[in-house]
């Protein structure tokens, strides 16, 4: 139990720095070429990595594509389309709010989310009570958001 905590908490933390290099990278795009055409060219890098890996999966037959459910498909297919509104958000307001105080108020975005998708087992696992010290989390959390806002 406990190495599968550290696995998952290492994994977590390397995926926010993958995260916060994209934001990164986006929020350069944004500036130059405009926040809409980053989120369609970065959406559109995915889609051409997915598909990459797809025709390796296909030829080495390690992944079965037949027989998927189809509501999990239409769903997957809904969450890639947020990652399009996700890049033109992440692009559009890291202009504003600097890498940092943006980053955490995305953060504190998923915390939110997260919190509320874990009190009701939304993600399929057992449901994790709202306690106090998640509660404390998430004002510790907005309270670095507004320390990190840049004051001009």
């Amino acid at each position: 139990m406990k190495n599968a905590l550290l696995i998952g908490t290492l994994t977590a933390l390397v995926t926010g720095i993958l995260i916060a290099t994209q934001a990164t990278l986006s929020n350069r795009g944004g500036n130059i070429i405009g926040p809409i055409r980053t989120g369609i060219l970065t959406n559109l890098g995915s889609g051409l990595f997915a598909l990459i890996f797809i025709l390796i999966t296909i030829i080495w037959q390690t992944l079965e594509w037949r027989n998927l459910p189809q509501p999990t498909v239409w769903m997957l297919l809904f969450s890639g389309g947020l990652g399009v509104l996700i890049v033109i958000g992440v692009s559009f307001s890291l202009r504003y709010t600097g890498v940092t105080a943006g980053t955490a108020a995305i953060i504190l975005g998923q915390l939110l989310i997260s919190t509320i998708v874990d009190a009701t087992g939304l993600s399929g696992q057992a449901p994790i009570p709202i306690t106090w010290q998640r509660v404390a989390g998430l004002l510790v959390m907005g309270m670095a958001v507004f320390l990190l806002l840049p004051r001009k």
